[in-house]
């Protein structure tokens, strides 16, 4: 096998450096500008729902109907995440995006048909909106789990840090671009826009990109495995050592049965518990429904500023930080981030609350309208910089790696549910105790979260997955942790 890559005829070592680099770029901005649609898409109320609420609109959502049409992705990503590890793994992650990516642009486009006067007047528009979104749910679940696998597959260790943390501006630039028709489009034209501008360019790179080599090896494809490998990496060498490697892991497959019982013993069982709740107590601090009704929230608010104007702020603000927090990453420890970046984000909230409180008393406060926009940049900047792609890490690092794949399943699981009930709940609690004490609710979640991480979480910052797995071994548990006779 060494000999038979070692000997390949290859280019210069420049030559595969650069198309190596070229070819990891193009994946990587295929699956980002995948993910930008699919965060549009969990965005897209905030383009709709204030035309769809509005009173001079012939087509009309009741209440229900507005927050089924809002939060109708997040509820089908709770069973379909699963399904679509599965499917991923089945298929290719590349295989699976060139396959669904033009069926969620169909299902986008369908929603122009809303707009239709015929339909209107048969009352089946509300049907068609609310199917379209389920669908789009669907696909969206279907379509998660590769958009972080693929990327990072497909990139050499060098660069896969960087790749991976971009993941979170790519969701920005989609959240931006839905903000951006929000304030200049009718809810049925930016249907069409968005895919327009993003699946339809990340379709045609993934038809000129590579399968995942990783994946391909895993399926006992070595000889097309390693030939794409040659095309990424450096070096032969390189591949000869990657490719070593990937087989002592397949060496070490464990069965599900055997999976269960280990994770049973605690010393898997406690980082996996701490993953799911890192993940779960960021959507306590009301970043889901600052996304999906961000113009509604502005509109309560009468700020300065139009609100549409104003959403765009945001979603430039939480862009550009998201840029500057991929890079701290890799130079500050996690639990500083998260802890200062909680700590932004309940004071901010916390704020929030207090101006509609006021608001709510009928106090003046025309010499404080703007307050709500600057809390929710600053609110953005915690969470931008430290919370939002610190999470993520942090879910990933903790896990032990006999229960790495299982662990990000449950997870992600979590995640789904705690972000689809804090935002399905948003109209129901808004009128049960009011925006302010909406609002109190999210900054106390964020003191939860900060207490969390200082007195649970360990820092993982310069510690390799290895060594955070030796962490838990040391940890009280070690009777409990696998041995080497247990093939873990």
């Amino acid at each position: 096998m060494e000999l038979e890559v070692v000997h390949q005829p290859v280019p210069s070592r420049c030559g595969r450096r650069k198309r190596g680099l070229a070819t990891t770029v193009l994946v990587s901005v295929s699956s980002g500008l995948l993910m930008s649609s699919i965060s549009g898409i969990f965005a897209y109320p905030s383009v709709a729902l204030p035309q769809l609420t509005g009173t001079n609109e012939t087509l009309q959502l009741s209440i229900p109907q507005a927050s089924w049409f809002a939060t109708m992705p997040l509820f089908l990503c709770i069973p379909g995440s699963v399904v679509g590890g599965l499917l991923c793994e089945r298929l290719g992650p590349r295989r699976t995006q060139i396959l669904f990516s033009p069926l969620l642009s169909l299902s986008l486009v369908a929603m122009h048909l809303g707009s239709w006067r015929f339909i209107q007047e048969a009352g089946a528009a509300q049907v068609i909106l609310l199917i379209t979104r389920a669908i789009q749910g669907t696909i969206i679940s279907l379509l998660n789990p590769t958009i972080a696998v693929y990327p990072c597959e497909v990139s050499s260790a060098r660069h896969r840090g960087i790749v991976g943390s971009l993941i979170e501006s790519w969701a920005s630039l989609g959240l931006l671009l839905c903000y951006v028709m929000a304030k200049y489009l009718h809810w049925y034209t930016a249907a069409w826009l968005l895919p327009l501008t993003t699946i339809v360019p990340s379709f045609f790179g993934l038809l000129i990109a590579p399968e995942s080599p990783l994946w391909l090896f895993r399926k006992g494809r070595e000889g097309k495995a390693i030939a794409t490998l040659l095309r990424l990496r450096d070096s032969p060498e390189e591949v000869v050592r990657e490719i070593t490697e990937l087989k002592k892991n397949s060496e070490k497959n464990t069965s599900c049965s055997k999976l269960l019982q280990i994770v049973r013993r605690r010393a898997n069982a406690v980082p996996m518990t701490i993953s799911v709740t890192l993940l779960m107590l960021k959507e306590f601090s009301g970043l889901s429904v600052l996304t999906l009704y961000i113009v509604t929230i502005f509109q309560l608010a009468g700020v300065g500023l139009d609100p549409f104007s104003s959403s765009i702020v945001i979603g430039s603000t939480r862009l550009v930080f998201n840029f500057f927090g991929s890079a701290l990453l890799h130079r500050l420890p996690r639990r500083y981030l998260l802890i200062r970046g909680n700590f932004l984000t309940a004071v901010t909230t916390g704020t929030i609350g207090i101006f509609f409180y006021l608001q709510a008393r009928e106090y003046d406060l025309t010499q404080v309208n703007s307050l709500p926009l600057i809390s929710l940049v600053i609110y953005m900047l915690g969470m931008s910089v430290g919370v939002g792609p610190v999470t993520w890490l942090m879910a990933a690092e903790l896990l032990p790696g006999p229960v790495r794949s299982l662990g990000l399943g449950v997870t992600v699981t979590g995640y789904a549910i705690t972000s689809f009930v804090v935002s399905k709940t948003f109209e129901d609690v808004k009128a049960l105790i009011g925006l302010h004490g909406l609002f109190w609710c999210y900054s106390v979640g964020c003191v939860a979260y900060m207490l969390f991480v200082i007195f649970i979480v360990p820092e993982t910052q310069g510690r390799t997955l290895k060594e955070i797995e030796n962490f838990w071994a040391k940890s009280g548990y070690e009777k409990e942790v696998p041995s080497e006779d247990d093939d873990v």
